[in-house]
């Protein structure tokens, strides 16, 4: 499970800031809902959790930190990927051509790792592993492409590291390279970063997930009758006239034929085919394309990580998507984390206070990141919404100039 994430010197990040996931000492007064569970290792470890911000805060640029930590270690055949994605600090000269930081903590099988690397534009500065079992003991460190440190003990991998240490580039992460070998503890670190966090980032084109979430959609509701009655229940829940959901062979006035779904409404006793991609809502089709990695989530144990999740859909959905992680019946191990400015959510019958972090930027620019439980005085029972609204939990926008602005046009 996902415990941490850190980042430094990217985007609006200056300093060192935590995203943590580990659950605060506040106890669970609600047997039917799983907000923090325990896993192997007794680490305590929050299911759901909410980031609230003004626009322009960094809730997107945390998020397209994981996407950047993410893209390193998958592309390792891609030698533009630094130049792709990282982007450090500007508006500090001294940090423009400084490596970005970017650290993760995660539990597998009971075991805490911590695995990191600071990287600029042009090549890997740093690259770390770390494992905790009672302590925390170093697995392999390496500055550039020169100074390797390694456990002899506990990271066997380092035999490879000194055989072929010409295997190694300053474009080349440690892990990356020991997985495409098979080697055991690399190969859990890859597949715990790669296959066990699902990331939908609100990113333009080229970079088209919503597309992408589609296409798996659409193969796994055609192959998979479970999958597909679930998602006609989901969309259900968007849609009180929907019956059905299938999908179709259709053919354009080009005479092109397509399988595309169709969605079924009842009317009158007559079933009436509405086109998914052309005759429904925004939301209706924003829930399909996302019904398959928050179905797979749910199922597998996967952290799902969403920007904007209320766009286009109502809060009730919203909320519902939320119980479902929440749920006794969910995967354990299933985690969802989503920027949002749906203040609705902020209710603690729904939400703890340390499932609520915020994101404020200082007067220089730089993005910080605090959690509701880290401020003094909020009581479990509080009204999240209303003290916020207020003003009291600050990360609201400033709106004070707003009818000079009008008045001198």
């Amino acid at each position: 499970m996902l415990l941490e994430f850190a980042i430094q010197n990217f985007k609006s990040f200056r300093d060192l800031q935590i995203f943590s996931l580990e659950a605060s000492k506040e106890k669970e007064t609600n047997d039917n809902v799983l907000r923090v569970v325990k896993t192997e290792g007794n680490y305590r470890v929050l299911k759901t959790k909410a980031i609230y911000g003004a626009n322009a805060s960094g809730k997107s640029n945390l998020i397209l930190g994981l996407v950047t930590m993410w893209k390193i270690i998958d592309n390792l055949r891609d030698e533009d990927v630094f130049q792709k994605f990282v982007s450090p600090y500007r508006m500090d000269e001294k940090l423009r051509d400084q490596p970005s930081y970017f650290q993760i903590i995660f539990t597998h099988e009971g075991r805490k790792y911590r695995y990191g690397f600071e990287v600029d534009k042009e090549k890997i500065h740093r690259e770390w592993l770390y494992l905790k079992r009672e302590k925390e003991v170093l697995l392999f460190e390496r500055e550039g492409i020169t100074e390797f440190e390694f456990n002899e003990t506990s990271f066997k991998e380092g035999k490879t590291i000194k055989q072929g240490v010409k295997m190694f580039t300053e474009k080349t992460l440690v892990i990356s390279v020991l997985d495409q070998l098979s080697e055991p503890i690399s190969s859990i670190v890859k597949e715990c970063l790669n296959n066990k966090i699902i990331i939908s980032p609100n990113l333009p084109s080229p970079i088209d997930f919503f597309n992408r979430w589609y296409i798996q959609t659409m193969y796994q509701f055609e192959n998979d009758e479970g999958f597909r009655n679930w998602t006609v229940s989901l969309l259900k829940e968007l849609d009180g006239s929907i019956k059905s959901s299938r999908i179709e062979k259709v053919t354009f006035p080009d005479g092109e034929v397509e399988k595309i779904p169709v969605v079924i409404r009842s009317i009158e006793d007559k079933e009436v085919s509405f086109l998914l991609a052309n005759e429904e809502a925004s939301g209706t089709k924003k829930m399909f394309d996302y019904s398959n990695i928050i179905y797979r989530s749910i199922k597998e144990g996967k952290a799902l990580i969403i920007d904007e999740m209320d766009a286009l859909l109502h809060p009730k959905l919203t909320r519902k998507i939320i119980e479902l992680f929440q749920s006794p019946d969910a995967h354990i191990e299933a985690q969802l984390i989503f920027a949002t400015h749906d203040t609705n959510l902020m209710d603690n019958k729904l939400l703890r206070r340390d499932q609520i972090t915020f994101l404020e930027k200082s007067k220089e620019g730089a993005s910080e990141i605090y959690d509701l439980s880290d401020i003094k005085k909020v009581r479990a029972k509080d009204l999240f919404e209303k003290n916020y609204l207020k003003g009291n939990y600050g990360a609201l926008p400033v709106l004070n100039n707003l009818e000079k602005l009008l008045l001198n046009e």
